[in-house]
């Protein structure tokens, strides 16, 4: 059973499922929050009206599913509260209510019409012909768990703040000069002549005297501070040793393989190529063109003006297709370019170059990949088991050693660890991250409870002793004290050149001829933007210390790799934007002054309709 929803995961009815129970989870997970505060649930007042702990938590555990289905990886609460998503959340309930409270003053509403309107134009509801279709959108309310009536509850509350916030911001447009002043800062770009001197080439100093190396790390000493470190004992099970002794009936492997026959079927694949236009008329231009004999990726490039890396779809499945192509897709023989075909994405042309037939896996191909999932599972089933009885000995008061002999477990001593996994010579030292992360949660003396590895194992662990971090004594690092003060004189001699090399510019002397005159070669850059791109040689703090120049103005710029001396020659102003350029960034901004003109709307609101935050109630609850 277990395997059989394992291997379904990937479809659309189990992720909903899978949705429902992680949001299930996640209100169970926090019970005892709800066992345990008093009647008075209220987290907020806005206007005088409660804003209540539930409402907080279902918004929050909603974002966090959206955000885990996004991302695919998921966020607990206390990674939450460290990224300040429960703080965002908050105001956008507390948001919520103010647009709430100005609604109802301004006894806005909207009509049964509009509603009707709204659903039917919502291209969610939409079926490939372009029209609304019920069947899709009864569809859509199953995935999120509403009925029509709920749905059409919700539009009736959103709409009307939906229409006040688009009146408070649809006159939000930058003016021209806005949008000059904007454009000509973003897009200047500055032209120097530069003199890079790395620390790497920087002669050897020598070795330092006694003197000088004591008193460096008695100024360093930080540098040269061993971490903290803990030693424990860890008692383990891991799938793989629990595996040697199970055996899975061949009556179960068949009936896994009946149950899990859709996976051993591998449907016919074609290598698909596209033309994609977005019009008829381009389409039929496309065609021309291909039937006198101009080649595919021509016709692609220059008169649909594809993205080369647009053309090839690669070897896909009938399913993996979008509906309206599909079907030619698969009708097509090799080399051959299909008639025009309209889809919601524009006009496609399709060609075949390569057709890989469907294919089916027999029980005994299929055998092996059974066999060792359904002993994987069996072997997690059976350490869940384990733990839970360890867990339940440990409670009972006994130790390690007790649950070691009595379930079988692994027992691993380590002396001492940090917590990035080595011990005290560097050395790495084999621990699971997780147990690195319990032994350094727990304390001296102290036995954990049962904890899930990452491999789906268990693990408990005794901290032995803990190790505080102390500074190391002299003699112990006097190699790396020593290579840390070679490595500081290399700077502060990098650092003097680039000083005497800037003093040395004068109106009459260029950078240039000055780092001539000291065996220093200045290199001219290229036009340099504002804001440095991945390839940009020079470092940030050197352009921007040139952006903050005038032109013959001589600038230094260092970083633990070197310094740089520069001399600004030239800015270079932009011409006006161009009418893409242009475009982009005027719809920037307006986002910009939208954002701003609600922010605005949201204080005047504050101000009308009071808000006060529990934040007592909120630190309690998550």
């Amino acid at each position: 059973m277990l395997q059989a929803i394992r291997s379904r995961a990937g479809s659309l009815i189990v992720k909903i499922l899978f949705g429902l129970l992680i949001v299930s989870f996640g209100v169970w997970g926090i019970g005892d929050i709800f066992r345990n505060r008093s009647a008075d649930t209220t987290i907020a007042t806005v206007g005088g009206q409660k804003i209540r702990a539930e409402e907080l938590q279902t918004a929050v555990q909603t974002t966090l599913e959206r955000l885990r289905l996004q991302t695919g990886s998921a966020i607990d609460l206390e990674q939450a509260k460290q990224i300040g998503l429960i703080g965002n959340v908050l105001d956008q309930v507390v948001s919520r209510s103010l647009l709430d409270h100005e609604v109802n003053r301004l006894q806005l509403d909207v009509s049964d019409d509009v509603i009707r309107s709204t659903i039917f134009d919502d291209p969610t509801f939409r079926a490939t012909d372009g029209k609304f279709n019920r069947a899709v959108f009864e569809q859509m309310l199953a995935i999120n768990h509403m009925n029509e009536d709920q749905f059409v509850a919700r539009l009736r509350q959103d709409l009307p703040r939906s229409h006040m916030m688009h009146a408070v911001t649809i006159g939000a447009t930058p003016p021209p000069a806005m949008l000059d002043a904007l454009y000509r800062y973003r897009d200047e770009k500055r032209v120097a002549d530069i003199v890079a001197l790395p620390v790497a080439a920087a002669p050897d100093l020598g070795q330092p005297s006694a003197d000088d190396l004591s008193q460096f790390y008695d100024k360093h000493q930080d540098q040269f501070r061993a971490p903290e470190y803990r030693g424990f004992t860890m008692a383990s099970l891991v799938p793989a040793d629990v595996a040697k002794g199970i055996e899975i009936p061949e009556d179960k492997l068949r009936e896994q393989y009946k149950e899990r026959a859709d996976e051993f079927e591998t449907p016919e694949r074609r290598q698909v190529q596209q033309i994609l236009v977005p019009s008829e008329a381009k389409a039929k231009e496309a065609e021309a063109a291909l039937a006198a004999g101009t080649d595919w990726q021509e016709v692609a490039t220059k008169i649909a003006g594809q993205k080369p890396d647009t053309i090839d779809l690669g070897l896909v499945s009938k399913q993996e297709l979008p509906e309206a192509i599909a079907d030619t897709a698969f009708d097509l023989e090799p080399d051959k370019a299909s008639e025009p075909v309209r889809s919601s994405f524009g006009w496609h042309i399709l060609r075949v170059l390569k057709i890989e037939p469907p294919a089916n896996q027999s029980f005994d191909e299929a055998k092996p990949k059974l066999l060792e999932e359904m002993t994987h599972d069996e072997a997690l089933d059976r350490i869940y088991k384990v733990a839970n009885q360890a867990d339940d000995a440990l409670a009972g008061g006994a130790g390690i050693d007790d649950i070691v002999a009595k379930f079988g477990l692994n027992k691993t001593e380590i002396a001492a660890v940090d917590q990035t996994g080595h011990d005290p010579e560097g050395k790495p030292v084999a621990a699971p991250d997780a147990a690195l992360q319990l032994a350094f949660a727990t304390g001296e003396g102290q036995t954990s409870r049962v904890t899930e590895a990452e491999d789906g194992g268990a693990f408990v662990l005794r901290v032995d002793k803990v190790m505080p971090p102390k500074v190391r004594p002299l003699d112990e690092v006097k190699d790396k004290v020593t290579a840390a003060w070679q490595a500081e004189q290399r700077r502060q001699g990098i650092a003097k050149a680039a000083d005497e090399l800037k003093a040395a510019v004068t109106p009459e002397t260029k950078l240039a001829a000055a780092a001539a005159a000291k065996g220093l070669a200045a290199t001219t850059s290229p036009p340099l933007p504002r804001t440095p791109g991945r390839d940009t040689a020079q470092p940030a703090q050197l352009i921007a210390e040139l952006f903050a120049a005038k032109p013959g103005d001589v600038v230094i710029a260092a970083n633990t790799d070197g310094a740089w001396v520069a001399q600004l020659d030239e800015v270079q102003a932009p011409e006006a934007a161009t009418p893409d350029a242009g475009k982009d960034l005027s719809l920037e901004l307006a986002r910009a002054l939208r954002d701003d003109l609600s922010a605005e709307f949201a204080q005047a609101l504050r101000r009308r309709f009071p808000v006060e935050v529990h934040t007592e109630a909120v630190a309690k609850l998550f």
